[in-house]
């Protein structure tokens, strides 16, 4: 009777190593608005910014308004609802046009541990820890600033109005709600729980950051990095499984 491992023979021994250059730095941003066929590496990207406690992260992307596909006329007009008719240094569109958007990332998971990311090359396996894996999605904050325009413009037109007689009120029908009342204690404690954590977060400064495309060759330069740089084999990946957990034991042949 044949044995399980001559049921599941070895195929092939593959030499692992583990590198750490990028260990501390190393994200998969992750886009799952948009096909994996459809990818921003030739978009041309604005700028980028980071807080690096909060793993978050905010790229500023060129839309091209010379496609065939882009609404000239939705464009002017979302740019002028969010930056008004007058053009200043706080405008967001320069052009008067929305030709740019923003993606704005959340964690996809705070833990990490069980990821890296993986290099093939000449039969070796090179693999790097993940710092965090980011959702990259669109950002609709300018859609904030149109509104607080749109507030602006009728709290100013609200003046003319109040001369008014306001005896004559239609009647209107309304919907009446019982629910329990909230503790004053209760209620500091929610204001001051979100506050604090709105504070937090706005404390943490941006970090701007130069961002490289894919075949820039400062791209190519940090991609050597996920080579092992020490030269040696590693003889197994314990080390990484008892500091971060990581349930991988891969054996390698020396080197």
């Amino acid at each position: 009777m044949a044995s399980g491992d001559e049921d599941d023979p070895i195929i092939e021994e593959i030499d692992v190593y583990l590198a750490k250059s990028l260990a501390d730095k190393l994200y998969l941003f992750q886009y799952p608005v948009r096909p994996s066929s459809m990818t921003y590496d030739d978009v041309n990207h604005l700028s980028a910014k980071i807080k690096p406690k909060q793993q978050r992260v905010e790229l500023e992307m060129a839309i091209d308004a010379t496609s065939p596909n882009y609404c000239r006329s939705k464009g002017e007009q979302i740019a002028l609802n969010v930056d008004g008719a007058a053009y200043d240094e706080t405008s967001t569109y320069s052009t008067k046009m929305m030709d740019k958007q923003t993606f704005s990332s959340i964690q996809a998971t705070t833990n990490t541990s069980r990821y890296a990311a993986a290099v093939f090359h000449k039969g070796e396996l090179h693999i790097t820890p993940l710092t965090g894996i980011l959702q990259m999605r669109p950002s609709f904050s300018y859609l904030d600033k149109a509104d607080s325009k749109t507030r602006e413009r009728e709290a100013a037109n609200e003046g003319g109005d109040s001369s008014q007689d306001e005896a004559e009120e239609e009647a209107k029908a309304i919907t009446v709600r019982f629910s329990r009342p909230e503790s004053e204690q209760a209620r500091q404690r929610r204001i001051q729980s979100y506050e604090f954590l709105q504070k937090k977060q706005a404390e943490e400064p941006w970090i701007h950051l130069q961002y490289h495309g894919v075949k820039d060759g400062r791209s190519e330069h940090e991609r050597q990095y996920l080579f092992c740089q020490s030269g040696r084999c590693l003889r197994e990946l314990r080390a990484c499984q008892n500091s971060k957990g990581v349930s991988v034991n891969v054996d390698a042949a020396s080197g």
